[in-house]
């Protein structure tokens, strides 16, 4: 099983992500975009798991203490960066402390399981789409310049939920998204 814990979005976050996706897709930039049905705030991509595992990933993440953490959208950029968009990114921002702090905790319970955490700085943001491996140089920085002059997100506050649990199953047309638990999905 193809494994990751991520916060659910709320719908009207995902429908300013679509918004916002739409937008940039004007200009026919050679990008796959991520369905927004399907955004998430990863917190750990675990990779190939056991299925045994889920229970005991499941039961420790429902035991994790999770205080109200309060988020919102925060710009569009890209990584590694604007120069080089490969990733096409919407900011987090808020109680990042707090959400840096959740996911302490959830490696507290993926890494007595043998995960190891990610060691890069942890940079929360939502995928937006992925730019395609054929694309030219000239499409490229018309992306970058795109993305520069975006209209910016609007202000949406939400509150984060419990980590998930999901299983990624790839298919040709995306990944399916399925969540496993705990709780309030």
């Amino acid at each position: 099983m193809r494994l990751f814990i991520a916060l659910p979005l709320p719908e009207e976050v995902r429908a300013a992500l679509a918004a916002a996706q739409e937008r940039l897709r004007r200009g026919k930039p050679p990008v796959r975009w991520t369905d927004a049905t399907r955004m998430h705030l990863t917190l750990q991509f675990l990779g190939e798991t056991g299925a045994a595992l889920t229970p005991t990933l499941i039961a420790g993440l429902a035991a994790l203490d999770v205080p109200p953490i309060h988020l919102t959208l925060s710009g569009l950029g890209a990584f590694p960066g604007l120069q080089r968009p490969r990733v096409i990114w919407a900011g987090v921002a808020g109680d990042i402390g707090a959400l840096d702090r959740l996911r302490t905790a959830v490696f507290a319970v993926t890494t007595p399981l043998g995960f190891t955490p990610e060691e890069r700085p942890f940079t929360p943001h939502l995928t937006l789409g992925r730019l395609r491996d054929d694309a030219h140089p000239e499409e490229i920085r018309a992306l970058a310049a795109t993305l520069r002059a975006a209209e910016p997100l609007p202000a949406l506050v939400w509150q984060a939920g419990r980590p998930i649990l999901y299983q990624s199953t790839l298919r040709p047309d995306g990944a399916v998204y399925t969540a496993l638990g705990p709780g309030e999905v």
